[in-house]
């Protein structure tokens, strides 16, 4: 290798290009195309002062990091819907971070105040209680599930039934009677219901179940009153050029956590005046009978238990959904179509927790350009939740109470094209870091340098194979194995997540989905017999959890095996979503799958190859990303090596390239940062003395190369490309 100057730049070999006709551009540093790099802003009353001291921090995030877009979030008591004290405030910050080139979004925490209680979302739970001889029964119900005592705004008596049991979770159902008019209440605190029941002889020996309901300090996703009220801010908003807008982790986010597995279990269920109305224009049913029908069903008939779970399960997971798609579309007639709108909408990021009745695990479903998760999501999942939105990379937000964590997993995530959505400047909080420390800016600023080569060549999603499809109703619904009744009211046992992760770490690539998508049509079956996900085209399915499939979902694993589709089917199904018995329907699908039963061994038999790039990804493009840490920390060079159409490619980096080549026209496109050489069988085609930031790409005639260099003298010795 040889550095050749500006002054020799004219004298190469004779098997060298002449440097000027590769049109060499000389920039100090990369700046960002195509996705931006975002952090998170916690506008605090630390920063609301008549000093303006937002305005030092617009300078300093601007000078000392990369970000390209931050997102504003209230935090410690700064009130967003406090139009008159924060207006002139957004209005001046974001004009002073136009002037620096920053690109600023807001979001928006739900407006709690002035809410109508009859409006609110409400916890129903049951309390079973034996009727004595006259009838007559009563009890003190405390309210629970509820986080207290922000998020309590009363308890109260919702309905009771009167019924003979015949058995746990059964009854004879010609005794089922609605005796709420029978029952009074007293409302001793907001947390207490005191309950009377003055029956009569006719209910001698029944059992009531007793529904309280608990009032909760946010009003009804199935009206419109939380979607006025983000509309109403960004209305206000509107003359503030905003460049985004969010709302992050929406949903019902007050249940308690449960940590000890000791503890009562979570058995509550969301209800709203306008949940009732709209599950009845959907359905023809009573949501009040429901709730009562997913608890309890008449002798012999268990159908009726898994209907009324079922059907509650899949519309109540709708609601959050419902106020994000609203507001998306908004957003982009207020603020304009091009904003970038998010943020993530999962909550503890898990399939088993309390995710389920945050927001629905709607997470392929609220309507992004990009696709976005949080924290330790896994890859699987982050993989199916970005190709089932519209753009070529996705973002995943983090924070830790240490950076290290952070810094990792954010390097990691841009082998398989995961941006991160940083976490948070002016964090002030015990056991965090704040971004705008110093080591902080050091270590994001390093890898938001291989993000911006990434973002400059641009590719477009990893290329994987397999797709991983579970069963959203097998997973909502336990009924009737009482050992699969998770602590959150849920089939927690079915290991979907762990399931994928041991797919991933033997070394198949894997997009995870949920069945909402082939009932909502985003998964179709192409003319070859194989899957396709928002036209993202997979090799094989692997089925997991077909226990109570909707209709649409029955109808494609049978149209899929019959067009000749790879299936990998784990699971059994006795019913359908409908509750009617499916025995010899299913027996037929899991027949003719092409694997039967969850197996690891043997996904080589649906034609799957596993990716043997210790630290590399092939993407749908044909280019391929590496990425290694230690050579981007340490500065000793890391080796790359991949196969274009029989020519070996070596090349010497430190810290991430992204290249493709082909047989006929050689390397079409590269990006690297601390490149010095790249090599084609064996042969040396282009190379520096000093490791150098550089951009490669192919132009009708010679090449276009960038090369991050502040003296401007910096130039490659260049062969054949």
């Amino acid at each position: 290798m040889r550095k050749i100057n500006a002054f020799f730049g004219l004298f190469f070999c004779m098997n060298m290009y002449l440097v000027n006709a590769q049109k060499i551009e000389h920039v100090s540093k990369f700046a960002n195309e195509n996705h931006p790099e975002i952090g998170y802003w916690f506008i605090s009353p630390n920063l609301i002062t008549e000093e303006k001291k937002y305005l030092a921090h617009v300078d300093s995030i601007a000078d000392k990091c990369n970000y390209t877009l931050v997102f504003l979030t209230a935090r410690e008591g700064a009130n967003f819907y406090d139009f008159d004290k924060m207006h002139p405030v957004f209005k001046e910050l974001v004009a002073a971070a136009h002037k620096k080139g920053l690109k600023v979004g807001l979001q928006l925490w739900g407006n709690y105040k002035d809410k109508t209680i009859e409006g609110s979302q409400r916890m129903i739970i049951e309390t079973e209680l034996p009727l004595d001889a006259s009838g007559n029964a009563s009890a003190t119900i405390k309210a629970k599930y509820i986080r207290f005592p922000d998020r309590l705004l009363k308890s109260d008596l919702f309905k009771v039934y009167a019924f003979k049991k015949t058995g746990d979770g059964f009854y004879d159902p010609a005794t089922l009677k609605d005796i709420s008019s029978k029952c009074a209440s007293v409302l001793q605190d907001k947390e207490t219901v005191q309950v009377k029941i003055n029956g009569d002889a006719s209910l001698n020996g029944m059992t009531a179940c007793v529904m309280t309901q608990e009032y909760c300090s946010q009003s009804s996703n199935w009206d419109d009153v939380e979607i006025n009220g983000f509309v109403e801010a960004m209305k206000v908003y509107s003359d503030i050029p905003f460049d985004g807008f969010a709302l992050d982790e929406y949903g019902n986010k007050f249940i308690e956590r449960i940590f000890d597995k000791e503890a009562a279990p979570f058995r509550g269920r969301w209800y709203s005046i306008a949940m009732a109305r709209e599950y009845n224009i959907a359905t023809g049913k009573s949501l009040e009978k429901t709730l009562f029908d997913g608890r309890y069903a008449p002798e012999g008939k268990p159908e009726v238990r898994i209907t009324a779970i079922n059907e509650y399960m899949e519309f109540m997971r709708r609601g959050g959904v419902r106020v994000e798609t609203a507001v998306y579309n908004r957003s982009r007639e207020i603020f304009g179509k091009d904003i970038f709108n998010g943020i993530h909408n999962t909550y503890h990021n898990s399939l088993v927790n309390d995710e389920m009745w945050a927001n629905g695990i709607g997470w392929w479903s609220a309507p992004r350009a990009y696709g976005q998760t949080d924290e330790k999501t896994f890859l699987p999942t982050q993989m199916g939740v970005a190709m089932a939105h519209p753009m070529n990379a996705m973002y995943n937000q983090y924070y830790d109470k240490d950076l290290e964590p952070v810094l990792v997993k954010s390097f990691n995530d841009l082998r398989y094209g995961v941006r991160t959505h940083y976490h948070a400047m002016n964090d002030k909080r015990a056991l965090r870091f704040d971004l705008e420390d110093a080591e902080a800016i050091k270590g994001i600023n390093a890898n938001e340098n291989c993000a911006r080569l990434l973002n400059k060549f641009n590719p477009s999603l990893p290329d994987i194979k397999l797709l991983v499809i579970f069963g959203m109703e097998a997973l909502a619904n336990w009924y009737p194995n009482l050992s699969d009744r998770g602590t959150y009211d849920i089939n927690d046992k079915l290991k979907i997540e762990e399931k994928t992760v041991e797919i991933w770490k033997s070394g198949y690539l894997n997009a995870l989905v949920p069945s909402d998508l082939i009932v909502n049509k985003k998964i179709t079956i192409a003319a070859d017999g194989k899957p396709v996900l928002n036209g993202h085209k997979f090799d094989a399915i692997l089925y997991l959890n077909p226990q109570y499939a909707q209709e649409p979902v029955l109808k494609f694993l049978e149209d899929f095996e019959k067009k000749g589709g790879k299936l990998m089917l784990e699971g059994n199904a006795d019913h359908d979503f409908k509750g009617n018995a499916i025995p010899a329907r299913f027996k037929s699908i899991y027949d003719k799958a092409t694997v039967v039963g969850y197996s690891v061994e043997n996904l080589s038999k649906l034609g799957l190859q596993k990716n043997l790039l210790p630290d590399g990804c092939k993407n749908e493009d044909g280019s391929y990303v590496f990425n290694d840490l230690t050579s981007l920390r340490t500065g000793n060079p890391a080796i790359f090596q991949v196969n274009f159409g029989g020519d070996l490619y070596t090349g010497e980096y430190r810290g991430l390239a992204v290249i493709k080549a082909s047989k006929n026209s050689g390397v079409t496109k590269m990006a690297a940062t601390g490149f010095t050489q790249l090599t084609r069988n064996g042969k040396v085609i282009i190379s520096f003395k000093e490791p150098t930031n550089i951009f490669i790409q192919q132009l009708e005639k010679g090449y276009k190369i960038i090369v991050a260099d502040k003296t401007g003298k910096v130039i490659p010795v260049i062969n054949k490309l």
